[in-house]
């Protein structure tokens, strides 16, 4: 009986010890420094407003103001392309490749409404503009939040 008891009491303690000393490295995500997170957040600030201006393209495609959507795309949100590769590029290595492939499917959709706009196709302008929104709330999954108190 004993020895069941010092046996099992000896396993116990090898497990204990087995887990809380596990020397594999606990991984953690990209870090930026402050000056960094700031630069982020600045770019990432335009890039939004830019966003946020995009939610004016809806009424221009329902009102059928083909040359509107045009001017639009190619005026106010002509900075757009290279103000979300910037951004892109000032990521961390292991986050700037998806960053850059969402902001290339913004510029994709944006061409698309652009085409729909020249051929008067309100049915592809509609699902191109949805999907240029959800690839913007893509791209911004990857910018890291400012967690400064």
């Amino acid at each position: 009986m004993i020895r069941s008891v010092l046996a099992l009491l000896l396993a116990v303690i090898t497990v204990f010890l087995v887990s809380c000393g596990s020397s594999t490295p606990t991984a953690q995500g990209p870090t930026y420094t402050t000056a960094q997170l700031e630069q982020i957040q600045r770019a990432a600030d335009d890039v939004q407003a830019l966003r946020d201006r995009l939610l004016e393209l809806s009424p221009l495609i329902q009102q059928r103001d083909w040359n509107n959507v045009e001017s639009f795309i190619h005026g106010p949100l002509g900075e757009l392309r290279a103000k979300m590769s910037r951004l892109a590029r000032s990521l961390s290595p292991d986050t700037q490749k998806a960053a850059l492939a969402a902001a290339k499917d913004v510029f994709e959709h944006l061409n698309l409404i652009d085409e729909a706009a020249q051929a008067q196709d309100p049915t592809k302008a509609f699902n191109n503009y949805n999907e240029a929104l959800r690839d913007f709330d893509v791209f911004f999954q990857y910018i890291p939040q400012n967690t400064q108190a």
